[in-house]
Parts: structure tokens; sequence; C-alpha cells
């Protein structure tokens, strides 16, 4: 029961200001596509902002049409919620810092963390499961802005190698092929090709 009650104020005093910060440490790319439930390769095609009856709270619900399934089960639709937006016509906006936001229209690949009790389902690690997909004419990448280098230490694969081979005097590697990167996330996630 003090559980219970720590927990509820915990979570009030999270959300009792217009706006809240948040503070995620970096995580590894193991960790990233470890504690994924679900993982895919999808296109945002709507973002919805209202106030959440339930838990009385500003939230953006995004939906994707997913390309291909890589962790978990994942329907062909599928829509996340997430704590905070914009309401539309300006009546009400609440913001969280890290909490990443999609464009319709565009690409990603996205590690989601399970869905809460109050039904949020967030990347894990915020911005860091959420891999942008981008074309430059010649190839298709995926990046969330940080150093693979770094994201991947310790990791032994063979496409995180090849990626890395391509990488000229230790520079950062933003981005990665995203085959190559699906491929890695298949393989850690146990789903066969």
């Amino acid at each position: 029961m003090l559980a219970r009650i720590l927990a509820s104020c915990l979570l009030a005093l999270t959300f009792a200001g217009p706006a809240g910060a948040t503070s995620v440490l970096p995580l590894q790319l193991d960790q990233i596509v470890d504690g994924a439930a679900v993982a895919f390769h999808g296109t945002c095609i709507d973002n919805r902002t209202e106030l959440d009856t339930a838990t009385n709270m500003v939230v953006t619900y995004t939906t994707f049409t997913v390309q291909e399934v890589l962790k978990g089960t994942v329907p062909p639709t599928y829509v996340i919620k997430q704590i905070g937006g914009r309401m539309p016509a300006g009546q009400m906006s609440y913001r969280v810092d890290g909490i990443p936001t999609f464009s319709v229209g565009a690409d990603y690949v996205v590690l989601l963390a399970g869905v809460s009790s109050a039904g949020f389902s967030s990347p894990v690690g915020l911005a860091q499961g959420k891999f942008s997909v981008m074309t430059d004419g010649e190839s298709t990448k995926v990046s969330n802005g940080r150093d693979f280098r770094e994201m991947a230490a310790g990791i032994s694969s063979p496409v995180l190698a090849k990626a890395m081979a391509k990488a000229l005097d230790g520079k950062p590697v933003r981005s990665v092929d995203l085959a190559d990167f699906k491929q890695l996330v298949r393989e850690r996630a146990g789903r066969p090709r």
C-alpha cells in the first residue's frame, strides 16, 4: 500500500508543472534492441493530439503503417500513445523534453518499450529508440543522431563491422545502411530473415 502511495506521489510530481524535463542516460545499441518489446520499420501516417480522459493529460497518438516487423508482434497499422503534444487550435499543450515526435510521411525504424497500464508506449531510451530513415539517392540509411561506433561498443557483429569499416579516420558514424541495421535488430531479436 505504501509503495502505491509513493508511486502515485511521484507520478503527480512528475506531471505537476506545465513542462517537464527528462534525463535519460545514453544506452548501448544492444540495450536498446534487447529492451524493446517490439521493433518495426514503418511510415508515420498520422499524429493526433487530444486530452486523454483516463489520465487527464495531453497525449499524442502516432499511427504507423508497418513495412516490416523486426521484433515482437505488430499489426499492419500500429498506434502508439505518448505523453505531450499540442492540441488543435492552440487550446492546450504539454511538452516533455526527450519524448520523440514523428513527422507524417517519414519512415522510421522504431524500437518500443512495452505498453504501460495507461496505454503509453515510447521508444526505448526515448529518442534513442527512434531511428530516422534517410535516402540520399544512392543508399538508404538510419540514424538516431548518435555515434554508432560509441553505441555499438562491445557488440560483435558482421553488420556493424561492415559499417565501421566504411568510417573514415575514427570519425563518428552517424548512420548505417538500413538493410544492415534491420538485419542486426533481427539477429539480436532471434528473428530469422
